[in-house]
């Protein structure tokens, strides 16, 4: 079956928020979500179309969620910004009032930070929870809170009305991102057919809002991150790539010993390793523990 057949299967999903709508894809039973998906930084839910091929509808609905920004979700107003609680606010609404029955959360990245405070301070919604090349979160420790406000504040300002560059043709946004990425073209070719805008001149640029690049003004301290972890009452699993990002192995050192029910494992693969072994990721999803 190929990605495009798999595309096609899916069913459009939304959830109205106060500030807009968040959007998604759904393999299964919309009325019966048993997954919820959520991808990283300036990605997409095709993140998880190689998964979705694996994905049997028996085992309930897989929603792969488009973050607000990114994807075909809506921008957040003019006058409001990307702060990572906003995220998590969002997908906290959804599980609280648009979801009937527990769910399994898998986040990738950003997603999986995001998913792994959702988690924590709504353990009822989550049954079990799935983490790739993630954990804990980012924190301020190191930080001048000065500095880092400054900077924040400064950043903001300028992406207030940024654009992004346009492409002539689809094979040259698709050398773009493959540029900066550790895994394969055709792959990233997944999260680019969903990440762009066609111009009526026919050109091309980028669905997501330049204002998610914005450097963040402020983040928890660690001492944060060990209430949440300690809050995550389902079991937990952290999948990481063997070529994954490096801070992911500092982080599982430092808080693992606060999440009761941990699992840790390994697969061939980079940061984005979902991608290039989503039959892994679906065993995993479809396992009791």
């Amino acid at each position: 079956m190929s990605f495009r057949a798999t595309a096609a299967q899916a069913t459009p999903v939304s959830y109205e928020l106060e500030w807009g709508v968040v959007r998604g894809l759904c393999w299964g039973d919309p009325n019966n979500v048993t997954v919820i998906a959520t991808h990283g930084w300036l990605d997409n839910c095709h993140s998880f179309l190689p998964l979705a091929e694996h994905w049997n509808s028996d085992h309930g609905g897989l929603i792969a969620l488009d973050w607000a920004g990114h994807g075909h979700s809506d921008h957040r107003p003019r006058g409001t910004h990307y702060h990572f609680i906003d995220y998590a606010y969002d997908l906290w609404q959804i599980l609280t009032h648009h979801i009937n029955s527990p769910v399994t959360l898998l986040g990738h990245s950003m997603g999986g930070f995001v998913s792994n405070v959702v988690a924590s301070i709504c353990p009822e919604k989550v049954d079990k929870l799935i983490l790739v090349e993630a954990f804990g979160l980012l924190v301020s420790d190191e930080m001048n809170a000065r500095e880092q406000l400054a900077k924040g504040f400064s950043s903001r300002y300028k992406k207030r009305s940024g654009r992004w560059r346009g492409y002539s043709t689809l094979d040259t946004a698709i050398d773009a991102r493959a540029a900066q990425a550790d895994f394969s073209r055709d792959l990233v070719a997944l999260l680019v057919d969903r990440g762009l805008h066609k111009a009526s001149d026919h050109s091309f640029s980028w669905r997501a809002d330049p204002r998610v690049k914005s450097v963040s003004p402020y983040r928890l301290h660690s001492t944060a991150v060990d209430e949440l972890l300690q809050g995550l009452t389902m079991p937990v699993k952290v999948v990481r790539g063997d070529k994954g990002h490096e801070n992911l192995s500092r982080a599982i050192e430092k808080w693992q010993h606060q999440v009761t029910d941990l699992n840790l494992i390994t697969l061939n693969g980079g940061h984005h390793v979902h991608m290039e072994q989503p039959e892994k990721i679906a065993e995993l999803l479809k396992s009791s523990g």
